[in-house]
């Protein structure tokens, strides 16, 4: 869309609200069976390899499962990335200790019970015959390996931070003597970057890109770079085996492409569906949508180690400049709600307090107090898919028309989008984090520690790190409100990013598809469905 026709539709969706309001972080998620079996925070076959490639797929559906999605996963490890796409292939192969449930909190899978010994100390019993997809039972000496592999990757490592000392006490038991409190040692638990992976191949340095080996439901037959990737049933997964036996995934970058795979039979779900067709196919025959509010914190990251975006009057002027409104109706088709603070409002204790919102009067006096001249200040910004895209394109025309400052849009596949804002080789991106607790993604998005990871603003500050810690180390809950109230007034005082709007989770699949489920961060179990 030209830039023209951008300003104008922008201005007028400005006085149109956005349809999905966001209610909480509360939404139906998978039920594992009487023995509770794995998830987390985010991630991702055939009679034959041949059975996803016959034109009517219909003719696989009872053993088959067809998913498209818009972005490659960076890797198949569990530790060399913390990617929304790895994830999804992540919760295909591998289980954690502990699984996030409906109601997003953790729940025990490859750990059978546990005990709280101590503020500090913590016993994990872990479930006998667990198999690994290359026949080794998993003990404990594979969790302690796996947990401290977490601790000293750079990309998860702030999800190792809570285990503190590891343990092996016994074949099938695990201590974690924790550095003082951690009120979010379980929620970490549940974090892809602490999956469970034989210890004997960790330490021989075994390829868990090139063969992922896990306990997870599926094992993976095939990946072919930029076009799919195919699993198969593990036969042998400990929660029984899953109902569909092959499940395909297909790498379409074109949103509309998506769609007709869908509504051709190429495919049977679709995991980013492109908005702009969403009403075509809630009237579709034999397509069901799911449409409600998630937990995802869609923002423009900026590089704070970078002029002029180390100027915190500026950053503040370009959120307050930004129509959120429109952004929301361009690229989502209102499925999703404006966001003003710096942390998602689903999570108590979160405030909008000091938060910029949308005001020009604001947007200017800002920019003045900045002591720049917008005509120096110029800039690019990352999109690495066609909804950002499209993000991109609004907040382009706010900027311009609000404070006359120009921007370019660079657009850039997701993975090496991920490598440049990773490491600051970059001035400002489109992006977003979802987390199940407010912990993990104040962790994941402003502690110094992520920085080189998924703290993509690079924000370190020690005040910030010391208030994020009080929340970790907070156990009684109105204390930990409080303390996450007070994070959440400091960071939106220093405003690091410029926060959009929290995302709808929306999916699109084939009627007929039994056990359909995902829970507010986004999170889906494909070995829980079925075919009719």
């Amino acid at each position: 869309m030209r830039k023209k026709q951008m300003r104008r539709l922008a201005s007028a969706l400005a006085l149109t609200m956005a349809a999905g309001l966001f209610t909480g972080c509360g939404s139906p998620a998978p039920k594992e069976s009487e023995s509770a079996s794995a998830e987390t925070e985010k991630t991702e076959a055939g009679e034959s390899q041949e059975a996803g490639k016959t034109e009517d797929s219909s003719a696989a559906a009872k053993d088959t499962l067809i998913i498209a999605t818009a972005n490659e996963a960076p890797n198949m490890t569990t530790n060399l990335h913390n990617a929304t796409a790895g994830e999804y292939l992540n919760l295909m192969t591998h289980d954690r200790l502990f699984y996030s449930s409906e109601d997003l909190t953790p729940k025990p899978s490859l750990c059978e019970s546990y005990e709280i010994v101590s503020d500090t100390e913590w016993l994990f019993h872990l479930r006998k015959g667990v198999k690994f997809h290359n026949g080794q039972e998993m003990k404990a000496e594979d969790v302690k390996a796996s947990l401290e592999l977490c601790k000293e990757s750079p990309q998860v490592s702030q999800y190792g931070q809570s285990t503190g000392t590891i343990e092996v006490v016994d074949d099938y038991t695990v201590k974690i003597t924790t550095d003082g409190p951690q009120s979010g040692l379980l929620y970490d638990l549940c974090h892809h970057g602490n999956a469970i992976l034989p210890a004997e191949l960790i330490a021989n340095g075994h390829d868990f890109n090139k063969e992922p080996i896990g306990t997870g439901p599926y094992k993976l037959v095939e990946w072919k770079k930029g076009e799919s990737i195919e699993f198969v049933a593990f036969e042998d997964y400990w929660n029984g085996e899953a109902p569909i036996k092959h499940v395909i995934w297909k790498v379409i970058p074109e949103g509309s492409s998506r769609t007709m795979a869908l509504e051709t039979g190429e495919v049977d779900l679709v995991v980013d569906v492109e908005t702009t067709d969403l009403t075509r196919l809630m009237e579709a025959d034999g397509i069901e949508v799911f449409n409600e509010a998630g937990t995802t914190h869609q923002w423009m990251m900026v590089n704070n180690e970078v002029a002029p975006f180390n100027n915190p009057d500026f950053r503040k002027a370009i959120a307050s400049a930004i129509d959120k409104e429109a952004v929301i109706q361009v690229a989502l088709q209102g499925t999703g709600s404006v966001s003003d603070s710096m942390l998602p409002g689903c999570f108590k204790g979160v405030t909008d307090t000091g938060a910029p919102s949308y005001d020009l009067d604001k947007a200017k006096e800002y920019m003045e107090a900045s002591g720049l001249n917008p005509a120096d200040c110029g800039f690019a910004i990352i999109c690495s898919d066609d909804m950002k895209l499209r993000m991109g394109q609004v907040i382009q025309s706010c900027l311009k028309e609000n404070l006359g400052i120009d921007t370019t849009l660079e657009s850039m596949d997701l993975a090496t989008y991920l490598d440049v804002t990773a490491t600051g080789d970059y001035q400002a991106a489109i992006g977003n984090y979802t987390a199940s607790s407010l912990l993990a993604y104040s962790q994941g998005v402003y502690h110094s520690m992520s920085v080189n990871g998924s703290n993509k603003t690079r924000l370190n500050l020690p005040e910030i790190d010391a208030l994020i810690e009080k929340v970790q180390t907070t156990l009684d809950p109105e204390e930990n409100v409080k303390a996450v109230t007070e994070l959440s007034d400091a960071l939106n005082e220093i405003c690091p990013q410029a926060p959009l709007f929290v995302r709808n989770n929306v999916r699109a699949y084939k009627k007929g598809l039994k056990g359909f489920n995902i829970d507010a961060s986004g999170t889906t179990y494909y070995h829980r469905m079925s075919w009719e």
